[in-house]
């Protein structure tokens, strides 16, 4: 018995799709995780971190968008995470932990799968 095997080209820019979206859903399950576990032991939030939260969901927005529009989202995401630095400096007058920054890497990373991807055509819409 023979089994024929279809060829599929592999690029780069889909290695950079699913490390967005996963990354994506990494960070979003573990922010959830957090801000739960933070709420059973010190109870509702507190007003000061409303705008946190506000630039926080303009990230999670754009690993949202990032799964349609790689262009979009990465921007979303990346915008999200300055606006989030910015906003916790000017209401704590203190920097976030660096480790925030990784709420960025989404975003990178569907910035790099816009940027390689050979089925991308003129204006940067995707043809399948």
């Amino acid at each position: 018995m023979y089994a024929s095997l279809q060829q599929k080209y592999a690029f780069y820019s889909d290695l950079f799709r699913s490390a967005a979206r996963a990354s994506g859903a990494l960070l979003f399950l573990a922010w959830l995780g957090l801000v739960i576990r933070e709420a059973m032991l010190f109870g509702p939030p507190a007003s000061v971190t409303f705008p946190q939260a506000a630039a926080l969901a303009i990230v999670f927005a754009g690993y949202l968008v990032g799964w349609r529009h790689e262009l979009v989202g990465g921007m979303l995401a990346i915008f999200g995470t300055a606006a989030f630095f910015a906003v916790f400096l000017l209401t704590l007058d203190s920097p976030p932990q660096l480790d925030a920054a990784w709420f960025a890497a989404p975003g990178v990373f569907y910035l790099l799968a816009w940027r390689y991807d050979p089925r991308r055509g003129a204006f940067g819409v995707r043809q399948l």
